[in-house]
């Protein structure tokens, strides 16, 4: 639960332009797709060049154009950017290779090492490639990769990711091409390169239960977490919690700007009699009050066909806004008084839905506390939000989503930060001490 809360809800929509080309091929399928690492990266930024300058393959030798590449900044010593790419589809394939060619500008790999990895339909990054062939000096270097099996990386939807690591503070790191070929049985196929023309990046959008394309958030990453006062956006993090409805789209753009990632927040298990959509909430889902909450009740989360689309229509405006997630709270109503005969596994339901919800929408997710249910929900979300887990002698119970790859953020607000911070670090999550009212002060472990 969070305190002082101040609406002033400000909805901008932003028209992304869809570039579409098309190309008939005859023995095999080659495919391309604009990477949009501004809006799917986990650490690191870009140059401004259009992405649709990595879908041509022009420079060669010592050739640096800055308007045909585009730089890809490390920050803390690291880079990390996914990209979706949309394979064709093919008429009862058989996919007997996967092949992966990029094009880059940069040094070898003793001096910045550059990988490339691949989701596969378990949810596990495998290596397909790297700069290990790459020459002395900055000039371009070709890298191949030929991937067997490779119908693990192509999901149902004929969608495959990739991941592109870089593992030092090099600010040389400039490709100019990346593309994959299938040669498959199928038939004769179009292939489609999608992109936005003016330079603007989206956020991909994702299937359901899994994390292709959209923001992963990984354990060590410096976030803050602000609900009340004017944000202070001059933070060295790279993780910002807001709420949805409080902050405007051009701040969450200024955020961006800087290269960080946007958490939005709402209120997914409770009505707020003060939030502008309060009117869409029937009588018949509302709840006890919320001890200590003025203006808030429990809601019916059981009424799936009433609540999810309340939930859905919160999480559109956060895309429109340019938020990366959202961090849904009070998802454990089941174990608090909420006027309503709730079980667990209709909280495991309701939990569920979010989750999916946001993914149709390719954002990232959080579970918010309900700490006792991640053995069941780890799976369907993308990282954790804790409140007093130290307090409560509740932290083990996270440990699934660190042993997943996925961040644990956590806060404490009447420990001390030298009785729970060394615990915290051990356990490799990002905790904060914070005071109640989640002003701009903060506290960080690390």
């Amino acid at each position: 639960m969070f305190t002082f809360k101040i609406y002033q809800p400000k909805k901008i929509k932003r028209s992304l332009q869809l570039l579409l080309v098309s190309a008939l091929l005859i023995a095999s399928v080659n495919f391309t797709e604009l990477i949009s690492p501004s809006r799917s990266i986990n650490i690191g930024s870009t140059s401004s060049p259009p992405f649709n300058a990595l879908t041509v393959q022009d420079q060669q030798g010592s050739d640096n154009n800055l308007n045909s590449h585009v730089e890809f900044k490390p920050i803390d010593k690291r880079y990390v950017g996914i990209s979706q790419f949309n394979a064709p589809s093919i008429p009862n394939p058989t996919i007997q290779e996967l092949k992966f060619h990029a094009n880059y500008h940069g040094p070898e790999k003793s001096t910045e090492h550059q990988e490339f990895q691949l989701l596969n339909n378990f949810e596990k990054w495998l290596p397909i490639a790297d700069n290990f062939n790459a020459q002395n000096g900055l000039r371009s270097n070709d890298i191949n990769s030929s991937i067997k099996d490779a119908g693990q990386f192509i999901d149902n939807n004929q969608q495959e990711a990739l991941r592109y690591k870089t593992k030092s503070s090099v600010d040389k790191n400039q490709p100019d091409y990346f593309a994959f070929k299938i040669n498959s049985s199928g038939s004769n196929s179009t292939m489609a390169i999608s992109g936005f023309t003016d330079g603007t990046t989206a956020m991909p959008r994702t299937t359901t239960g899994n994390r292709r394309g959209r923001w992963q958030p990984v354990p060590g990453l410096k976030w803050q977490i602000q609900y009340t006062g004017t944000l202070d956006t001059s933070l060295n993090v790279d993780v910002y919690n807001i709420d949805l409805f409080d902050i405007s789209t051009k701040v969450i753009s200024e955020l961006q700007s800087k290269g960080k990632h946007v958490i939005c927040y709402f209120s997914a298990g409770s009505y707020e009699n003060w939030r502008p959509d309060a009117n869409a909430f029937p009588a018949s889902v509302l709840g006890r009050k919320l001890d200590s909450w003025a203006g808030e009740k429990w809601l019916d989360i059981r009424q799936l066909d009433i609540l999810i689309p309340i939930m859905q229509a919160r999480m559109k405006l956060a895309v429109d806004k340019g938020c990366h997630a959202v961090d849904p709270d009070n998802v454990d109503g089941y174990s608090n008084h909420t006027g309503f005969p709730l079980s667990y596994n209709d909280q495991l339901a309701y939990n569920i839905a979010i989750a999916n919800a946001a993914h149709s929408l390719g954002l990232a997710v959080s579970l918010k506390n309900d700490v006792e249910q991640i053995k069941d929900l780890v799976n369907h979300f993308d990282f954790a939000v804790n409140e007093k887990c130290f307090q409560y002698d509740e932290c083990t119970m996270l440990i699934p989503f660190i042993s997943a790859g996925k961040a644990v953020f956590g806060i404490e607000y009447n420990l001390s930060d030298s009785s729970f911070c060394p615990h915290a670090n051990e356990m490799n999550f990002d905790f904060l001490k914070k005071k109640l009212s989640l002003d701009a002060w903060r506290k960080p472990c690390r």
